[in-house]
């Protein structure tokens, strides 16, 4: 728009959620005045200010951000975080007015609403007797966010896919029931939680990429792994320490030949940043 014009808000105000983005929020704000967005940006253009309609043009950002009221920060949640892209998902429901829906860039959280012990996946389910996952969440947020964790990311469904081939079948049948769903997500969201900060542990990776015995480093994961299963009879964590080892010795492996070359060691997870063996990116002694 030229000469940045001003806008007075619409008559009915809309609450901003944490994270929304521009699309839904401008939907929600122009229902909630009787109209619509397209209505809205036409009249726009009409008063002679050419009005992109790129979805995340800043002419827009800054229309919406006038006609809603709203702080300078408004849609500028960070698209990426610690080298991890951040995808849009749907915002919990209870955030949102009753009967609403809206998407949006969660990069500080997993899969849990705290605020309305919600799992905030594609079907949205109440966790107040799920407990666990809960602890998980507390965890993802004080540990993994910092670390630059974030959901889909390939560290996370790697952590998924171990956690699901180690829990136990009587421990997922158990969570089903008292989440009243049997998302694999969520039923082992407690596992990816706790094998994501192993993975990202900055110790444990010094350890197994260390030059100490082959057989001491096995020991140690598979020390590490059985931890984070429930301790139950049908409990499989031999199948999760199976490709948590494969992954280590591909880590070692690829430092090894980046040491050798001179180059770059390959790092699929996104994990060798969390290694004191790496300086920028290089590998060294």
């Amino acid at each position: 728009m030229k000469d940045r014009p001003s806008f007075p808000p619409l008559p009915v105000p809309t609450r901003l959620v944490g994270g929304e983005n521009l699309p839904t929020y401008a939907r929600r704000h122009s229902e909630a005045n009787g109209s619509r967005v397209e209505y809205i940006e036409a009249a726009v253009r009409e008063q002679g200010y050419p009005l992109s309609k790129v979805r995340r043009a800043s002419d827009r950002i800054d229309l919406w951000r006038q006609l809603g009221n709203l702080h300078p920060r408004a849609f500028t949640t960070p698209r990426t975080l610690g080298e991890n892209l951040v995808n849009e998902r749907d915002l919990c429901e209870r955030c949102l007015p009753p009967g609403e829906r809206g998407t949006g860039l969660l990069p500080h959280c997993g899969w849990v609403c705290i605020k309305h012990k919600r799992w905030i996946g594609k079907v949205q389910r109440d966790l107040s007797r799920y407990g666990e996952a809960l602890v998980a969440e507390r965890h993802w947020r004080g540990v993994l966010t910092s670390r630059g964790v974030v959901v889909d990311s390939p560290l996370t469904r790697f952590a998924e896919e171990c956690a699901t081939v180690g829990i136990a079948k009587s421990v997922r049948e158990d969570r089903a029931e008292r989440s009243h769903h049997k998302a694999p997500t969520l039923l082992v969201y407690p596992e990816i939680v706790k094998i994501a900060r192993l993975l990202t542990r900055t110790s444990f990776l010094d350890a197994v990429l260390s030059g100490a015995d082959g057989r001491w480093k096995r020991g140690l994961v598979e020390r590490e792994v059985a931890a984070i299963f429930p301790d139950v009879r049908d409990a499989e964590p031999w199948r999760a320490l199976n490709r948590v080892w494969d992954l280590v010795l591909d880590l070692d492996g690829q430092v090894r030949e980046a040491r050798v070359r001179g180059i770059i060691p390959s790092d699929y997870c996104n994990l060798l940043r969390y290694w004191t063996g790496s300086c920028m990116g290089l590998p060294h002694e």
